[in-house]
């Protein structure tokens, strides 16, 4: 059996006020019964003065042991009490009060202070052996305890009647103390329950800010903006691969319908139509593989395997790559920068930035141009500066193009993901990506990557 948060707040808040309540009765019965029987004691104690003393007056106008027994039995008058008068062998010679058993006699020993089981009943006992002008005998005072074990009971049953009300007052407290609690925490779940990936807009509403709901409403209504801002780019993405795919597959499906319709093409016809289908599916297989790779770093599916290598050489084996497009354009690609700089990272993702950002640099620089490209060690890392002598890139714009299918020129080639991909790249390795600068004479993008 589950209990419910209320249930187990109204359990403990009552164990604690019952514990709390039994701790005090015990203490108040523990204090009450010491206090009446110290009090007790101390009358005892003034009642054997007395009796002494008028011992003590009678031995002195010359009576014998028995006389003064007789003469203190009638002067000395204590209600409810006992006293007892026997000589030092323990004989009874006197005993006046509450009747005692024939065959009860005190103790010889030196003075005690007890409480005793007489007969049927209880008594707090004060005995003293005596001397006094050659007179030997034992004096005893005694109370009956029923009083005391009376006015304890009542006292027992006071405080259990008010810890059995108060254990009622404090579960119904408690019980309601905790739906007015958690009353807002049901409002929540409430809340909870309307929100959809159809609506993911709802959000969490709790009556305080600066409480621990508050921080509950606060903290969980910040994992629903990420969810949903996770959601936004996932339906995001989704509409601009879908829009990005659309044309390769248009041209490939228009180029085999328009040849199919006409019987009797010719080769030269035949081969055209396949070089148009082969140029469409190659970028439809570069489109699919960075979307898949962007897909999987988003979900952290791809490992680094990290290896040792030297950055200098790898730039340089990218550049030598990408000279065949470069000469297509009439640019030339310098690499310069320090040697041997080692680095551990994942040789083909690393490859992979370097030439996306590379191939974008040699897209956009102008004709008969130069591009860039030097590797250096810095005070806190190191840095891949790839610079370009193209038109530049809006201020505005210099953040956006690191998002997915974001493609300033619409008439460039590319799908708007080399960018993005480079970044995540960066990242991964504890790096990042940025535009370093750029003006109507250029661009430059820095890479900085820690130390190895």
């Amino acid at each position: 059996m589950t209990w419910s948060i209320r249930a187990r707040l109204t359990a403990w808040y009552t164990l604690v006020v019952v514990a709390v309540l039994v701790a005090g009765a015990t203490a108040v019965v523990v204090v009450q019964d010491r206090l009446e029987l110290d009090r007790l004691d101390g009358e005892l104690r003034r009642l054997m003065l007395t009796l002494e003393g008028v011992m003590r007056t009678e031995f002195g106008e010359g009576l014998d042991l028995q006389g003064a027994v007789d003469e203190a039995s009638v002067e000395v008058v204590a209600p409810d009490r006992t006293l007892v008068v026997a000589r030092a062998d323990g004989a009874v010679l006197a005993t006046w009060g509450q009747p005692l058993p024939a065959a009860w006699r005190p103790g010889s020993d030196a003075s005690t202070l007890e409480s005793l089981v007489i007969g049927s009943s209880r008594f707090r006992v004060f005995s003293r052996p005596v001397t006094y002008a050659g007179h030997h005998y034992i004096a005893v005072v005694m109370a009956p305890l029923e009083a005391l074990e009376a006015e304890r009971a009542e006292l027992l049953i006071a405080l259990a009647t008010g810890v059995l009300v108060a254990l009622i007052v404090a579960a119904a407290g408690g019980w309601l103390v905790g739906r007015q609690t958690l009353r807002p925490l049901v409002d929540m779940a409430t809340q909870a329950t309307s929100i959809s990936e159809r609506d993911p807009s709802t959000r969490l509403h709790a009556p305080s800010n600066t409480d621990e709901l508050g921080k509950f409403a606060a903290a969980f209504n910040a994992s629903l903006n990420r969810l949903g801002k996770a959601l936004h780019g996932q339906r995001q993405f989704m509409a601009d691969a879908s829009h990005e795919l659309r044309t390769p597959v248009s041209v490939v499906r228009t180029t085999a319908q328009v040849t199919l319709a006409r019987a009797g093409r010719t080769e030269d016809e035949y081969r055209e139509a396949f070089a148009i289908v082969a140029e469409q599916s190659a970028r439809l297989a570069r489109l699919v593989d960075a979307m898949f790779l962007l897909s999987r770093a988003e979900a952290q599916g791809i490992p680094l395997i990290r290896e040792p290598l030297y950055l200098d050489d790898l730039v340089a084996d990218c550049a030598r790559a990408l000279r065949v497009f470069a000469d297509e354009r009439g640019l030339t690609v310098h690499t310069n920068g320090d040697g041997e700089v080692a680095f551990s990272g994942d040789n083909v993702l690393l490859r992979q930035m370097v030439g996306n950002v590379l191939d974008n640099a040699i897209r956009h620089a102008r004709p008969g141009g130069t591009v860039d490209v030097s590797v250096r060690r810095t005070a806190s890392g190191i840095t891949i500066r790839i610079t370009d002598d193209g038109a530049g890139i809006p201020a505005g714009d210099q953040e956006r193009i690191f998002q997915r299918f974001v493609r300033l020129d619409s008439r460039a080639d590319g799908a708007g993901l080399g960018l993005p991909i480079a970044r995540w790249i960066a990242e991964a390795h504890g790096g990042r990506l940025v535009v370093e600068s750029s003006n109507p004479d250029g661009t430059s993008f820095a890479v900085t990557l820690p130390a190895a």
